[in-house]
């Protein structure tokens, strides 16, 4: 892949500049809400058609190129203008339910999603299936043009602001685990939701448990076919990654820079400190250039596959690793909660979600163990019956 622009791109990055700082006045000038921000600043794409460059007008692009989009993304980033909440539903969902959905599915929720309307949740993770999706155990029966749900799901992010979840179920406990899924999209205010945010040690509460009991799903709702639920969780799984390591995002190129000024305020800005800050500055690139090649397969038409773990995989390690830098820099002042560089102090709590969000650590070794390097599977019991697994008694 060249990594310079051609004159088009050239063409087209000061075209998608100058839009994009023509837009600020009339986007500060909104409310300061995030989440009202963004659904904002996602409106304004959608009508632009740079929602979703490479897709249709209807769905909030200009049947553009994904080459388009890197660009437009490089330039998004430099203003932090990011996605928020928004990002689960457009990076996650949306392209699940334009790859599965229904054609009355797309115009309901592909629209509404992408122009920052709906806020979408992904509801896979349980207490006793959490890198394990496919051990689910929350439960859909069928009930005429009705599914009756049953069951917990945690450490669903966003979930206490968002309209709709794509959740999984399992609907026939007599296949193996990974064959009795289907997928279903569910509005939230449904009666017998209840969403109970976790709070965190950083203080916030951003990840949600879940339960619902003898809650009605129209069969309308299913996404893709019943018991084909797991080729839909790919999608999303697939893309979910491809979403947290594409290396589009401003941060790991401005990271080093932000490192070394707090290291000089601080006064710890020595030999060691240097070393540490220019691994910071390495590891960012490598990220980029991960995010690059996933970007390079889309362009070819191909689905996010592999190289999305190895991205995220980074990704997740130097968030850790550039957030107990920060907190080193910081010194004895990052045991103090209000203070100018706090977000340091954010930024380590952080260290362990990133670490699980997306598929943990282990799973995406995993992945990249089998899938890349081609090494003997772990043991599995894909092909038992669900119902036959043995489970933790709760």
């Amino acid at each position: 892949m060249n990594f310079e622009d051609t004159p088009a791109d050239a063409e087209w990055r000061v075209e998608c500049a100058a839009w994009i700082e023509g837009q600020l006045d009339e986007l500060d000038a909104g409310s300061p809400n995030p989440v009202e921000r963004a659904q904002r600043w996602q409106a304004m794409k959608f009508d632009a058609g740079f929602a979703r460059i490479s897709w249709s007008p209807d769905e909030g692009g200009r049947n553009g190129t994904e080459i388009q989009q890197i660009i437009f993304d490089q330039e998004q980033a430099k203003h932090r203008l990011a996605p928020g909440v928004l990002q689960i539903g457009l990076g996650f969902i949306a392209p699940t339910i334009r790859a599965h959905g229904t054609d009355e599915q797309r115009a309901i929720y592909l629209r509404a999603a992408m122009r920052g309307e709906h806020i979408w949740c992904q509801m896979f993770s349980e207490p006793d299936a959490g890198s394990d999706v496919a051990g689910l155990a929350t439960s859909a029966i069928r009930d005429g043009d009705e599914w009756i749900l049953n069951g917990q799901k945690v450490w669903t992010s966003g979930a206490h602001l968002a309209d709709y979840g794509e959740v999984l179920c399992r609907t026939n406990p007599d296949a193996p685990k990974h064959s009795g899924i289907t997928a279903f999209i569910l509005d939230l205010r449904t009666p017998g939701v209840t969403i109970r945010p976790l709070k965190q040690m950083s203080g916030t509460a951003d990840f949600n448990e879940i339960f619902l009991e003898d809650v009605r799903v129209p069969h309308s709702n299913v996404i893709g076919a019943v018991n084909d639920g797991w080729h839909v969780a790919v999608t999303t799984l697939m893309n979910e990654r491809k979403t947290i390591g594409s290396g589009t995002s401003e941060g790991p190129s401005t990271m080093p820079a932000r490192l070394a000024e707090l290291a000089k305020r601080r006064n710890t800005y020595g030999p060691a400190a240097r070393q540490q800050i220019t691994d910071v500055h390495i590891r960012g690139e490598l990220l980029r250039f991960l995010g690059l090649r996933t970007m390079t397969a889309a362009m070819q038409g191909r689905r996010p596959g592999p190289e999305g773990s190895v991205a995220k995989l980074a990704s997740s390690q130097l968030n850790v690793d550039t957030g107990n830098l920060g907190l080193a820099l910081l010194g004895a002042a990052g045991m103090a909660v209000d203070h100018e560089d706090r977000r340091w102090v954010q930024r380590f709590l952080w260290g362990p979600g990133h670490r699980l969000g997306g598929g943990t650590d282990e799973v995406n070794r995993n992945i990249i163990a089998e899938r890349v390097l081609g090494l003997p599977g772990e043991p599995r019991d894909d092909t038992v019956p669900w119902r036959d697994i043995q489970r933790s008694a709760r």
